[in-house]
């Protein structure tokens, strides 16, 4: 750099100071910095400069805007933040935003949301300090991986080409940024089931995803589940192939069609913390798994097979942003070098997800989410870890490990409740609160059945709800309705304006259980129906101590569920629950 007025220059450790003092500078312009780019040239040192969230120059001796934050990047090395293409948003959406940005990864998936609880995180994304969002709408064959969870709202449900048409198209209002399906059945060591996907279901799902510019992402695990994905021409597959060695047709299949491989090696870890609980034979059986994964990834990596990163973070007590570092560097202890790892965690995580005009790798034009590191990752990928700063759309959001300003709340702030929850009149499926309307059953396979179905009353022409159930044979079987309090029930509703909650019941003689969620817990109150017969039921918030802790001001939903013997049946009927004065 010639006469650039080094003298204004500051070093990287003083980043956050001088970005809070230029907080209303469209431009940065960074010094003599050593960039890896990601395309697979070598480092180049060169100088930055970005307006307006933008890389818009990328060349040695460039002249800076008076205006600009200026960082001296001499010694220190420029990357592309990172893109993890799988995890669950188990913990509070501030928790896991701080815990991936000070790790460096500035995009992430979120598999955990129903579709609609989109529109609402997305607009409380805009107060926290938060990596980019990516909402992955979740599809499964019936009885299959995936949907042993929620009710359908959560994980649509497909086993042919006609409902392939329409649960994407019933997707279509929730506006989702991808798909991911549960394609592959197998669950890790048991006997393998049939509840693959249908082939032609799944290639129904690609073919009408891509017309909506939808990424798919499969959860696939074995090589026939591989063979089923890669023959679908998926986008990526996000679990390890570890059932068995794959033979040489499958990577050749992927490699040719394009699909991505995110083995979420972090998920499948052997770590002492997690096989504690294990019997020597689920150890056996794990370390097995671990070989041919092991092998697996090798053969594919050989054969060209392009990789992203993904941990499967959320789940199995896979930490946050830590286990999105961890994955490259268990790419590299399976066999890929820390270039090719490192390549996986940037570009080929955008690519698997149709980003890579937009961000992945260091060009003009491009988004400007990157890390500063003091190391060379590309060559030790350990050195990612050696983090100066990180960057989201131009403004440094992290300094040395830290977030430079405040993180937002970890709830939303609450709503203000009405009184009336669901009176059944409103539009088909929805509560007053216009919220979708859904069903509470047991988990695992095989699940209890319940039908709800909104009709006149047979004494006026208000309508109620009828609900039928059927327990499955298995122990405790569970069922009923749900009512979210704010969509998806996401923003805490507060209550503390009412004194309890009260609904008009017909039923078929029994206990039912009435449970109010909070975001300090949930707590139950059982009811006893003696006889069949319209009857109104008040309860007062302060009888709600069966279970957990409640918090009035700050409620998730309200649900109505029966617990009976395996295989008994149950009918309900239900109108005007709501909050009581």
């Amino acid at each position: 750099m010639n006469n650039k007025l080094k003298s204004i220059l500051i070093s990287a450790c003083a980043l956050s100071a001088t970005l809070s003092i230029n907080a209303h500078s469209n431009s940065v312009f960074i010094d003599d910095i050593t960039i890896f780019d990601s395309t697979g040239a070598a480092p180049f040192i060169s100088d930055v400069l970005i307006e307006n969230g933008r890389f818009v120059a990328i060349e040695p001796q460039l002249k800076a805007p008076d205006n600009a934050v200026m960082i001296n990047g001499n010694g220190l090395s420029l990357v592309a933040g990172l893109t993890d293409v799988h995890t669950h948003w188990t913990s509070s959406r501030a928790e896991v935003a701080t815990a991936m940005l000070t790790h460096g990864v500035t995009t992430v998936t979120d598999f955990h949301s129903s579709p609609d609880s989109y529109a609402p995180k997305r607009e409380w994304h805009t107060k926290l300090i938060s990596p980019h969002v990516i909402y992955a709408a979740r599809i499964a064959p019936p009885g299959g991986h995936g949907a042993d969870w929620a009710d359908e709202r959560m994980t649509r449900l497909v086993a042919s080409t006609e409902e392939a048409k329409s649960v994407v198209a019933y997707l279509d209002d929730f506006k989702p940024d991808m798909i991911k399906v549960f394609a592959d059945g197998w669950r890790y060591g048991r006997s393998k089931e049939d509840t693959n996907i249908s082939p032609d279901a799944l290639a129904e799902i690609v073919t009408q995803s891509a017309l909506r510019g939808l990424p798919v992402v499969t959860h696939t695990v074995t090589v026939d589940g591989g063979m089923l994905a890669a023959k679908a021409g998926v986008s990526a597959i996000v679990h390890a192939i570890q059932d068995e060695p794959t033979h040489a047709v499958l990577p050749k299949l992927m490699a040719d069609n394009n699909v991505y491989y995110a083995p979420t090696l972090a998920v499948y870890e052997i770590r002492p913390d997690r096989v504690a609980r294990y019997s020597d034979k689920q150890i056996k059986a794990a370390q097995l798994r671990q070989t041919y994964s092991q092998q697996n990834f090798r053969s594919f990596l050989n054969a060209g097979v392009h990789l992203a990163l993904g941990t499967d973070s959320g789940i199995g007590n896979t930490p946050f942003g830590e286990s999105s570092v961890h994955e490259m560097e268990l790419m590299v202890d399976f066999g890929a070098t820390a270039k090719q790892a490192l390549i996986a965690g940037t570009r080929g995580g955008a690519e698997a997800l149709g980003l890579a005009d937009d961000r992945g790798t260091i060009a003009t034009g491009k988004r400007a989410d990157f890390v500063i590191v003091d190391g060379k990752p590309w060559e030790n990928i350990s050195d990612y870890r050696k983090l100066k700063s990180v960057f989201i759309d131009g403004k440094q959001v992290v300094a040395d490990n830290k977030l430079t300003s405040e993180q937002g709340a970890e709830i939303p702030p609450a709503i203000i409740a009405t009184e009336n929850i669901d009176d059944f009149e409103a539009m088909e499926g929805k509560t007053q609160y216009g919220t979708l309307r859904k069903t509470n059953i047991d988990y695992g396979f095989p699940r209890s059945q319940i039908l709800t179905l909104v009709k006149p009353a047979t004494s006026s022409s208000n309508k109620v709800l009828s609900v039928s159930i059927a327990l499955e044979n298995k122990k405790n079987p569970k069922a009923g309705v749900l009512f979210p309090l704010s969509q998806g029930s996401f923003y805490p509703v507060d209550a503390s304006n009412f004194k309890g909650v009260s609904f008009a019941i017909n039923a078929k003689p029994s206990t039912y259980t009435v449970t109010l969620d909070s975001y300090a817990g949930k707590s139950s109150v059982d009811v006893n129906i003696s006889a069949s017969g319209w009857q109104t039921i008040t309860i007062p918030f302060n009888h709600f101590v069966k279970q957990g802790k409640l918090d009035i001001g700050l409620l998730k939903s309200i649900s109505i569920d029966v617990t009976g013997k395996p295989e008994e049946t149950f009918w309900i009927e239900l109108d005007d629950v709501k909050f009581t004065p």
